[in-house]
Order: structure tokens, then C-alpha cells, then sequence
């Protein structure tokens, strides 16, 4: 069964006393989709709109059953009062994941992507209403809605946002702060180690001249000494 990608592009929650809450998202085919109709031209270039209401939970419900239906909706009118032609997506969901989209938008952020299974599964390989194509050497989708114009939609996936909190920027500079202290540290310590080994140095030549005089000394006293002795 043809697996048809779509894209929000706005969204309007509509609530009512004593009604269910319907989300009414504006949509487009899916950039790289491509849907051609059996009227003629494509449904790219085609606004449509999605419906989505809150289904209350049946028990023994079946999930092969059709969760919505995708209708197709010629154009009316003509000159200023031309309408121009458009589609409707109908979808139903569960209480859980409707309070899940209901959230992302309501926190003003729109769904990613959305796909629908649409057509009537006649058999394994066989679908009514949309199917397959082969056009320039390609291998399309296509839907029959000169014959077919409501098809209904077996399944309903739905891509959500998720914001993924961003790390905070002080630890980073505490980081780099601790790093430029520890790159100082090493560098006063690097200062110290080089003051040292010279005043090391200085203080060794000094040593060295002090010893040498006294040695110097002690010749000469000794040397005198001899010389009273010998006299």
C-alpha cells in the first residue's frame, strides 16, 4: 500500500463546549514526493488540509480498521470566486497520542513530517484508489481521483520535535579558566625553576673564587712560617 509523506506548514487548535478538540494542521506534499492524479497534473502544487480528532477508546476495537480518510476536492466557481482545488485528510487518534501532539502544539512547534497509508487494500499486491505508476523510466505514485476521489487511510504516522536542551556555557569558561591558571602556573613555576639554577650557578663561581683565595692564603702562611723556622 502507497505510503504518502506530507508536511505542516501552520496549525489552529479548534475547541468547542460540549464538542471534541480538533487540531487543523495545513499541509503540503512532502519535498521529494511526488503523487501524480488521474485528472491530470500532480498533488504537489495542491494546498490541503489535516483534521485531527481525539478518538474515544472502543473496546475489542480493530486496528486494521481505517483510522481516517483522504479526500480529494475539485475546484468550484469561477473568476474572483474560483476556488482552486484542494485535499482533506480526516484522522482520528487515541486519547494518549493526541495529547501528545496536542502538547508539541500547543508549545508552538509543528510536527517534522506526517505519512498516511492510503487506498483500499484490495489484496497483498493490489490497492484500490492508489497505487503505483512507471512514468519516464520512474516509479511514482498514483492516485485515481477522477474514480476514487475519498480514500480511506489505514494508518497514521506522525514525526515530533524533541528540543534537546542546550549544555550551559559557564562550565565550559570555568574549564578554560582553570586551564589558562594551570598554563600560568606552569609557566611562574617554569620562571622560578631557570632564577633558581642561575643564582644555583652564581652562587657555586662565588664559592669556587672564596675557596681559591683562602688556599691562596694558607700557601702563603705556610710558606712564611718556613721561612722563620729556617732562620
Amino acid at each position: 500500500m502507497p505510503l504518502v509523506a506530507f508536511k505542516p506548514v501552520k496549525a489552529r487548535l479548534v475547541i468547542e463546549q460540549g464538542r471534541e478538540s480538533v487540531l487543523v494542521m495545513k499541509v503540503l506534499v512532502a519535498r521529494g514526493e511526488t503523487v501524480a492524479l488521474a485528472t491530470g497534473g500532480r498533488l504537489e502544487p495542491t494546498t490541503g488540509s489535516l483534521r485531527i480528532r481525539e478518538r474515544k477508546e472502543e473496546r475489542g476495537r480493530n486496528e486494521s480498521k481505517a483510522v481516517g480518510s483522504m479526500v480529494y476536492v475539485d475546484a468550484a466557481g469561477q473568476g474572483d470566486e474560483r476556488t482552486p482545488a484542494s485535499f482533506q485528510i480526516n484522522i482520528s487518534l487515541s486519547a494518549a497520542k493526541f495529547e501528545a501532539l496536542l502538547k508539541v502544539a500547543i508549545s508552538g512547534r509543528l510536527p517534522s513530517k506526517f505519512y498516511v497509508h492510503a487506498g483500499d487494500r484490495v489484496s497483498a499486491k493490489e490497492t484500490r484508489g492508489m497505487g503505483y505508476t512507471v512514468r519516464a523510466g520512474e516509479r511514482i505514485k498514483v492516485w485515481d481521483n477522477k474514480r476514487y476521489r475519498s480514500l480511506p487511510v489505514t494508518n497514521f504516522s506522525v514525526i515530533l520535535p524533541i528540543s534537546v536542551p542546550e549544555a550551559p556555557e559557564s562550565p565550559v569558561f570555568e574549564e578554560d579558566r582553570a586551564l589558562v591558571e594551570t598554563l600560568t602556573n606552569s609557566d611562574q613555576v617554569a620562571e622560578l625553576a631557570d632564577e633558581f639554577a642561575v643564582f644555583q650557578g652564581e652562587t657555586k663561581n662565588a664559592l669556587t673564587a672564596v675557596v681559591s683565595v683562602v688556599a691562596v692564603i694558607g700557601v702563603l702562611l705556610l710558606f712564611i712560617n718556613l721561612v722563620l723556622i729556617i732562620k
